[in-house]
């Protein structure tokens, strides 16, 4: 009787360990999605600065005016491509944190009694 209570508290250790990891994987989740969604209201609005200044550089004819507009569209572009490499940075770690969590909840499945 003592072998089967030794397994039995063996395997529901385990399995809280699990649901313990699983929760802090999801509260990083969490926290990955709200970064997400700022990085990508940052992104919207350089990339619509960077729209409206390619359009206004088109209509302009004055080429001072055209030079500082290029200027500031190479400083948006910049801005746009640093943004971008961070917005996969986050779409790579929710993904990889999305795995993990399907991985913990298919184990915690496996281990629960039945």
């Amino acid at each position: 009787m003592d072998v089967k209570f030794d397994l039995l508290m063996s395997s529901t250790l385990p399995i809280e360990r699990l649901k313990e990891e699983y929760g802090k994987i999801e509260e990083e989740l969490q926290r990955l999605r709200d970064q997400k969604k700022k990085v990508d209201e940052r992104f919207s609005s350089i990339f619509e600065e960077e729209r409206k200044l390619v359009e206004a550089m088109r209509k302009s004819r004055d080429p001072y005016e055209y030079d500082r507009m290029d200027a500031r569209l190479n400083l948006i572009s910049r801005s746009r491509r640093e943004v971008e490499t961070e917005k996969g940075e986050v779409e790579r770690k929710i993904r990889g944190y999305e795995e993990e969590l399907s991985r913990i909840a298919k184990r915690i499945e496996y281990l629960k009694p039945r």
